[in-house]
């Protein structure tokens, strides 16, 4: 009997710490606050001369950088704002074909050509805030997203931004 209550308490404390990480790191909206300019977020792909793609994130009223060192969870999910410029700052998500690849911190990402299947992909970008909660203007997540056919020479089909930096 000791051996199952003591698997019981082990299980659910693993459930309750899951759930706590799951609440900290949910992926949740947060505004940008008014009285500051909305972020904007454009998208350039160029086929690699070696494999794959090169993206280019085109930003306009946003510092793309990574958390600040030592920062605690709740400290990252505050709206983060660069004293400089007056731009909200974070960092962006790829996701390729719905599933999350990686944070980005800079301009430019190298996507290897196993990331895409024959025929349609969708290369998406979000815009987030330190403690990865995706940026909202205008009810509206501020995001971008490419069509992309790798077997076409024109191999992007179709583009759609919700706040267009070109």
């Amino acid at each position: 009997m000791k051996i199952i209550t003591v698997f019981v308490l082990l299980i659910s404390g693993i459930a309750q710490s899951l759930a706590q990480e799951a609440i900290e790191h949910s992926h949740l909206p947060i505004d940008v606050p008014s009285g500051i300019k909305s972020p904007k977020l454009s998208l350039k792909l160029t086929k690699d001369s070696i494999d794959g793609y090169n993206l280019t994130l085109i930003t306009e009223h946003y510092l793309l950088i990574p958390p600040p060192e030592n920062s605690t969870m709740a400290e990252l999910m505050k709206v983060s704002i660069d004293e400089n410029s007056n731009f909200v700052e974070g960092h962006a998500h790829l996701y390729i074909n719905g599933t999350k690849i990686q944070r980005v911190y800079g301009k430019t990402i190298h996507i290897p050509q196993r990331y895409l299947k024959n025929g349609i992909n969708t290369v998406s970008v979000t815009l987030n805030n330190h403690g990865h909660m995706y940026w909202v203007a205008e009810h509206k997540k501020i995001l971008a997203t490419l069509y992309v056919d790798p077997n076409k020479s024109l191999f992007i089909t179709y583009r759609f931004e919700s706040f267009p930096a070109l």
